[in-house]
């Protein structure tokens, strides 16, 4: 990391900020995203590796495209790319920038390998922490935070989430009417069971005036009754 910052020192110790600020967002390998004001951006430490507001007249990316090759600056640039790869073992890793590709403002693409050999990543934006990727840091390297995309510009507002909308609320289902309970059918006649006449032992006798006693039984319960009758003879009216 020491040797790293020596570098980049090293490269933009006589660098001159640009009086127009390079603004744009960066895309780590990890898929984190940073905007703002661009201070250093490289993917190596040489002239030519990255572009930032540091970087005198805020930078430049060179490229190798077959036999040449092509630089496009800071102020002409819309977008880079950077495709990463490990040529080496987890072990012992070999991390390499395998193809840049170059956007420029007037619609432009060109596609190429870099021109220095120290493949790292450095970032810098005003306001924010620095984000780092150097090979050779040792335990504090982390192929996550290589820059693998620079958009340059005005960075676009957080998009605003739609604004949800107020719950349904659904009035409560009706009751259906309570079901009248079934008519009750009329009382059916009821049949009173008369107990059977009384029988009446007496003898077969006419009688005037005087006294006449006979003996009936009950035919529910079997007791037997003495009935006494009176008779007088009625007067002429």
């Amino acid at each position: 990391m020491a040797l790293l910052s020596t570098l980049v020192i090293a490269t933009t110790a006589s660098a001159q900020e640009s009086p127009d600020q390079v603004k744009g967002t960066v895309c780590l390998r990890s898929g984190q995203t940073l905007s703002g004001v661009i201070r250093i951006a490289e993917l190596g430490v040489v002239g030519g590796s990255g572009i930032g507001t540091l970087l005198q007249q805020g930078g430049a990316f060179t490229i190798r495209v077959g036999e040449e090759q092509r630089t496009v600056a800071a102020s002409d640039l819309k977008m880079m790319e950077a495709r990463w790869a490990n040529e080496g073992t987890e072990q012992e890793p070999r991390w390499k920038i395998q193809e840049i590709t170059l956007t420029a403002k007037d619609g432009q693409v060109i596609r190429g390998k870099p021109t220095w050999l120290i493949h790292a990543s450095e970032l810098s934006i005003e306001g924010q922490p620095a984000v780092h990727a150097f090979p050779l840091a040792g335990t504090d390297f982390s192929p996550d935070n290589f820059i693998s995309k620079i958009v340059l510009g005005e960075p676009l507002p957080a998009e605003t989430p739609p604004a949800e909308a107020p719950p349904v609320v659904t009035p409560p289902a009706e009751a259906p009417p309570a079901e009248a309970p079934p008519a009750e059918p009329p009382p059916s006649e009821v049949e009173v069971s008369l107990p059977p006449p009384l029988v009446i032992e007496a003898p077969a006798t006419v009688i005037g005036e005087g006294e006449m006693s006979f003996t009936i039984t009950c035919p529910e319960c079997g007791k037997k009754i003495r009935i006494t009758i009176k008779a007088e003879a009625a007067g002429a009216e």
